[in-house]
């Protein structure tokens, strides 16, 4: 199984440890068709990215898409899910720079209001040593990741879903499905792990498999998901983003 796209990179405009240079030269040396740049979204203190730096990135992945003629260069978003009510950090004047917008779920982020702090932010922290709140949450992120679906039409794919916050998977897929977001297979966070992809495959919801790379050596690197597609018995043209060898 090789990459067609590997749609979930990070760099330095967030906590990467390399340039756009660097991880679009790596993944053109594995000779990878194409590569999205997907940095964090504004919210997150600590690794959210600065929405001035939007244009020139913008402007560094043109010139590279001039240049470069074995790769096509995206630019997306990997917002943060920020509320109980759907909310993600993609703001209106983002959504003219970016081919692509992502959301998932990251400890640390800043919450949009009070009552997403008190009824969503510190419940699912919380969630993490009680259990009984941990299943209350689940109900609740499920809920938040509808809405979000509903919000956002220009949403592309869900990260690592379920990762950090429980949720059902199931309603999940089958809003996704309807809405043509993807659902992403990500070894970095082993979200979907195989139980959750089984019960997301009932649906006609398609799936990517992507590196979460924040290193140039994790470019093309999806680990051990090629035995679990298998083992789940996913058909290989729901997988968007990979070649399957004969």
């Amino acid at each position: 199984m090789s990459l067609t796209h590997d749609l979930h990179t990070h760099t330095t405009f967030s906590h990467g440890n390399n340039s756009i240079k660097e991880m679009v030269d790596q993944a053109r040396k594995l000779k990878i068709p194409k590569i999205t740049i997907s940095d964090h979204g504004r919210n997150h203190p600590f690794f959210g990215i600065n929405p001035k730096d939007l244009k020139v990135m913008r402007e560094e992945i043109d010139f590279y898409n001039d240049q470069y003629k074995d790769i096509d260069i995206d630019l997306g978003i990997e917002a943060n899910i920020i509320g109980s009510d759907g909310a993600i950090d993609v703001y209106d004047e983002e959504l003219k720079y970016c081919d692509s917008f992502y959301a998932g779920y990251h400890y640390g982020y800043l919450p949009d209001n009070f009552k997403n702090f008190r009824t969503f932010f510190i419940p699912n922290v919380a969630g993490q040593f009680f259990p009984p709140l941990k299943q209350v949450m689940k109900n609740r992120n499920t809920d938040a990741y509808l809405k979000m679906m509903e919000r956002y039409p220009y949403l592309t794919m869900i990260t690592h879903p379920g990762d950090k916050m429980p949720i059902h998977i199931e309603p999940v897929a089958e809003l996704a499905a309807e809405k043509g977001i993807l659902l992403e297979l990500n070894q970095h966070h082993n979200r979907l792990n195989l139980e959750d992809l089984i019960k997301a495959s009932k649906y006609d919801v398609k799936f990517a498999v992507a590196s979460d790379a924040h290193d140039v050596k994790d470019v093309g690197n999806v680990g051990t998901m090629e035995e679990m597609i298998k083992q789940a018995g996913i058909d290989k043209d729901r997988i968007v983003n990979v070649k399957f060898e004969d």
